[in-house]
């Protein structure tokens, strides 16, 4: 079973043989052999670093006349390393899957994977400074629209993305927290959209703290899309939520200028 809450938390409950039909499609659709993968990798996703901090990235449907959006992928802490490399297959392909998802939609945008170390997973004030750095910097030297600022990250991934989002709410459109509480303490709230995408098998508890926070974000006027799952394990939610339905209303806000 799975619930799916806008604003004001309404729920709309989708029968689960209709619901796991459109869910098969759009994990299929955003599905990429490996050694297409590979090559596109290779080919497009190049590894830079700025100041201490490496990442790769990728300028995908490449359009002269507009200024491409900025996507931010964050990896889960087992994938935490110094290689530039491990963490492009966190989540179970999910940078494959969001290069997938932004070739096949026409989207003009730079796909972001910065590559967090332990000693940043173990002092995430430093890595979200080291973070804001590196989309500030992404904005200028790319070209970036500041109103198309995107970040998704899951497990680990999805607490970096709440710390940044908290720190500097002037700097997204649109969250994506998957697996994890969306702990966002904004200075100024309901700056930019929220979803979160959960399940009640992950950790009960950290499911029930999940909603109340969602709640909480709803009533303080934030744009919300909260993905409620039932049965799904920690691995499974966290493949589960880079899919083209959470991808279509996180790329559907922007932010006013």
């Amino acid at each position: 079973l799975c619930i799916y809450k806008g604003n004001t938390m309404k729920r709309t409950t989708l029968l689960l043989t209709a619901l796991m039909s459109i869910l098969l499609c759009s994990a299929q659709s955003l599905k990429i052999k490996r050694a297409e993968f590979e090559q596109w990798k290779n080919s497009s996703l190049k590894s830079e670093k700025f100041d201490s901090l490496p990442y790769r990235i990728a300028h995908i449907n490449d359009q002269s006349d507009s200024s491409p959006m900025l996507v931010v992928w964050l990896h889960g802490g087992h994938s935490c390393g110094e290689d530039n490399s491990s963490h492009i297959g966190d989540n179970y392909g999910a940078v494959a899957r969001l290069s997938v998802y932004l070739q096949s939609y026409n989207r003009n945008a730079i796909l972001v994977a910065p590559h967090l170390n332990e000693d940043m997973r173990n002092n995430t004030t430093a890595a979200t400074v080291a973070l804001c750095r590196l989309i500030d910097h992404l904005i200028v030297s790319q070209g970036i629209d500041p109103t198309r600022v995107y970040l998704i990250g899951a497990s680990f991934g999805g607490m970096m993305a709440t710390k940044v989002a908290s720190a500097r709410p002037d700097i997204p459109a649109a969250v994506e927290i998957i697996g994890t509480v969306p702990h966002i303490e904004a200075t100024v709230p309901a700056q930019f959209a929220v979803c979160c995408v959960a399940s009640d098998a992950d950790n009960p508890r950290k499911f029930e703290r999940t909603a109340d926070q969602m709640y909480r974000l709803d009533s303080e006027g934030y744009k919300t899309l909260f993905v409620e799952y039932s049965g799904l394990s920690h691995r499974d939610i966290c493949e589960r939520g880079i899919d083209t339905k959470t991808l279509d209303w996180l790329f559907n806000h922007s932010r006013s200028r």
